[in-house]
């Protein structure tokens, strides 16, 4: 097969053999290869250029993903296997943690406090979302055992909802309703609303 060559966007190298379109590879990894445009080339050869290529793609994906906002190394993973392949894919995540890009602990308490003091979620809602991202149990622990106690949180909810000083049936139905999406109980539910001075 011979190889031929195309300058594309963003600095990037398209690759035909044969005059057949095959993949798109960073130019810094095209020129890192002992080939030139019209030389023959193999599929192993191919291959290596891809996987590469895809290593790099799939590693500049994850930073810019992390330059975002903070990632656990599952939810990350999962993002970057949409696109790219496994093998590829871990490299990838590899560096990221060889460089302290990721660190689920840390990920876990920011993430947890975040949630907390922005959102006011109960620790359950919170356990929940880290699991959901794929967080350790021993994370999720750790990072629930830095909160604030629970009913600060429900407190700064029912704050936020702006209750009348005597809320009616539908109202109070409604603060019940958001306060268990965000993860408290009936009884932390009525407990607070009883201490806020609202009948129940």
């Amino acid at each position: 097969m011979t190889v031929t060559v195309t300058t594309a966007k963003s600095g990037r190298i398209n690759i035909f053999t044969d005059g057949e379109y095959r993949f798109t590879v960073p130019s810094d990894v095209w020129y890192s290869f002992p080939f030139h445009d019209g030389d023959a080339i193999t599929e192993d050869d191919l291959s290596a250029i891809k996987t590469a290529g895809n290593f790099r793609l799939a590693y500049e994906s994850a930073m810019r993903m992390l330059g975002l906002r903070a990632h656990s190394e599952k939810e990350l993973e999962r993002k970057l296997k949409a696109k790219y392949g496994d093998g590829e894919t871990e490299a990838a995540i590899e560096k990221c943690k060889k460089y302290g890009f990721i660190d689920d602990s840390s990920f876990a308490r920011e993430f947890a406090r975040e949630l907390s003091e922005r959102k006011n979620y109960a620790p359950a809602r919170i356990k929940n979302e880290l699991r959901m991202r794929g967080v350790s149990s021993d994370d999720i622990e750790n990072a629930i055992s830095e909160l604030d106690a629970p009913d600060d949180g429900i407190f700064r909810a029912l704050r936020k909802l702006r209750l009348p000083p005597e809320p009616n049936e539908k109202e109070k139905a409604r603060a019940y309703r958001r306060l268990l999406a965000m993860g408290y109980s009936y009884s932390e539910i009525a407990k607070a609303m009883k201490s806020t001075d609202f009948e129940c």
